[in-house]
């Protein structure tokens, strides 16, 4: 025993050591009364399973665990307080709820357990969480709950929703909770993983739900600009990620008079200088806050914030569009709470790593396009903003280099592939981090590859260069005669990565009838493409935000759309 219990005369005394925890709280003390409650109910419990009962964060938990534990017995993790012990706190705890305690969304929720049910076998089946995305993943019946309150809450016939990130599969729980006639959903995310998983089991069940690639520091994908009547988020939970991701999907919403933006948002209850700070990131987006729910969500983890966070219903005023856009135009990049895209990450590359970059990728003399950040003030070559890069095609006077280097390390990997869809050059090198899923390993760089063999051969995986824990992949243009038959109209479609789809398929047909001597209409291209897409709302779509499992889709859909010429 340190010299500190020794002098503690609470120690001893149980009873004395809640009251005094109560007086800590103050007009907050029923939080304490809630804890007590349940650990004097009878049953043994863990501290997780109070957290996520009560909504009340790990360290206040802990700290009715520790003024009880005199009169607390054990069995495996669980405590309660011994049946002779239980008396003398009768009266002690009040049996008044604490303030947000009750929830009639949660009632909602639990009269469709078949909703739930299935939630909780999606959740189920999903991709794990990826910690460097903070991802913590609601349960069940909040999935459920935040569906009710869309569809209760609103008129969701023919209307469209945007789920700005969507871990949680949220937007799969709008339709599990009964959906409306012309309901559709648009998901957009960084995940490849939750994007595959979301977009198989949406088409599975024949549900609205499309599925983008974005990461949202660099911007949301062109067709879902002002698209949204609805929008909702649960974002990283620091000022910066919460601000970028609601002025995200303001940048989605169609209508700024009646849109709402609903945000997932949590603190602990003895930290509110963290809710005021992401409150005050919200400030400069000129929202009006209609409501906030306590303790609205409720989480498998995430017990620094009780396993819960609120639900904030936002309003646009006049003066949001425009600062929502001017948020978004200039985006802080780290914004997550680990990895390598933390707000406390350092990272970028140094002077010593970037003129390496520039020995290895480029040959002396020849244009070159340096993307991203980082590059020497001194280095020759034009310079063009990452966001820039992949958002829209590069103007013409940036088109003709001959080598285009992307700097993606150390947190953007994920955009590798759009990064060389979008640099039109006859060579290209990305730097980046030598750990991502395409470098580890031989079947990784054999899939990456093969991905962008229709426009890229690679030529060198130098992992370790320019520097440790960094790679660098050079590529050179494929050449038009080694494409033949579906990679050469998917090399058109590589090369017009921003435009439509359906456009650059339909000239990539024509250029291979012409490549063989004969002539195509443009109708009977069309014809040929109606004929064998078999998703035919991916035809509006650009390959700069289609998730990559979709690209095998396409591939065969081409090779149908070649078969179905006419002769």
């Amino acid at each position: 025993m340190t010299n500190a219990e020794q002098q503690d005369p609470l120690r001893d005394d149980p009873l004395e050591a809640v009251r005094a925890l109560r007086a800590e709280f103050g007009i907050d003390a029923r939080r304490i009364d809630q804890v007590g409650r349940l650990l004097a109910a009878g049953d043994f419990r863990t501290v997780e399973e109070v957290v996520a009962s009560t909504g009340t964060s790990r360290r206040t938990v802990e700290a009715v665990f520790r003024a009880l534990e005199p009169d607390l017995e054990t069995s495996g993790d669980g405590r309660r307080i011994a049946k002779p012990n239980a008396e003398k706190y009768r009266g002690v705890f009040d049996e008044r709820e604490p303030f947000g305690a009750r929830d009639p969304w949660a009632e909602s929720a639990r009269r469709d357990p078949a909703a739930v049910a299935a939630a909780e076998a999606l959740i189920g089946a999903a991709p794990p969480p990826v910690q460097a995305l903070d991802h913590v993943p609601a349960t069940a019946e909040t999935v459920v709950k935040r569906a009710r309150f869309m569809l209760d809450g609103f008129d969701p016939t023919g209307a469209h929703v945007l789920f700005v990130g969507d871990h949680d599969l949220t937007s799969l729980g709008l339709f599990l909770a009964g959906g409306a006639p012309g309901l559709r959903a648009s998901v957009v995310d960084v995940d490849e993983r939750l994007l595959e998983f979301v977009d198989t089991e949406a088409a599975r069940r024949g549900w609205d739900v499309r599925c983008h690639f974005a990461d949202l520091r660099l911007g949301l994908p062109a067709v879902l600009r002002e698209s949204a009547d609805l929008v909702f988020t649960d974002p990283p939970y620091t000022p910066d990620g919460v601000q970028l991701f609601v002025a995200r999907g303001l940048q989605g919403l169609r209508d700024h008079r009646n849109g709402r933006v609903l945000l997932a948002y949590g603190y602990g209850e003895r930290q509110p200088a963290l809710g005021l700070a992401v409150q005050k990131a919200l400030n400069p987006l000129h929202l009006a806050y209609e409501a906030m729910l306590p303790n609205f969500n409720r989480y498998v983890g995430a017990q620094a914030v009780g396993s819960a966070a609120a639900l904030y219903v936002l309003r646009p005023t006049r003066r949001t569009e425009a600062a929502a856009r001017t948020i978004a135009d200039d985006p802080r990049t780290a914004m997550y709470t680990h990895g390598a895209q933390s707000v406390e990450a350092g990272g970028g590359l140094d002077g010593e790593s970037a003129a390496r970059v520039l020995e290895l990728g480029a040959d002396p003399g020849e244009k070159i396009l340096l993307a991203g950040a980082d590059w020497p003030k001194d280095a020759p070559g034009r310079r063009v903003a990452l966001p820039a890069l992949l958002g829209a095609p590069l103007p013409r006077n940036l088109q003709d280099h001959g080598t285009v280097l992307v700097n993606l390390y150390p947190g953007f990997g994920a955009s590798a592939v759009r990064a060389l869809l979008a640099a039109n050059a006859l060579k290209a090198g990305l730097v980046c981090r030598d750990d991502l899923p395409f470098l580890k390993d031989a079947a990784g760089q054999r899939a990456f590859a093969r991905l962008i063999g229709p426009k890229y051969r690679i030529v060198r995986w130098l992992r370790g260069t320019p520097g440790p824990g960094q790679a660098l992949v050079l590529a050179e243009r494929t050449r038009p005669d080694e494409r033949s038959g579906a990679a050469h109209v998917l090399g058109f479609l590589y090369a017009r990565a921003h435009g439509k789809l359906g456009n650059a398929w339909r000239e990539g047909l024509i250029a291979l009838r012409k490549s063989t001597g004969g002539t195509l209409t443009k109708g009977e291209a069309r014809a040929a493409i109606e004929a064998s897409a078999s998703r035919p709302e991916l035809l509006d779509r650009s390959l700069m935000d289609l998730p990559l499992h979709l690209f095998a889709t396409l591939e065969q859909d081409v090779e149908r759309s070649i078969a179905a010429l006419p002769a």
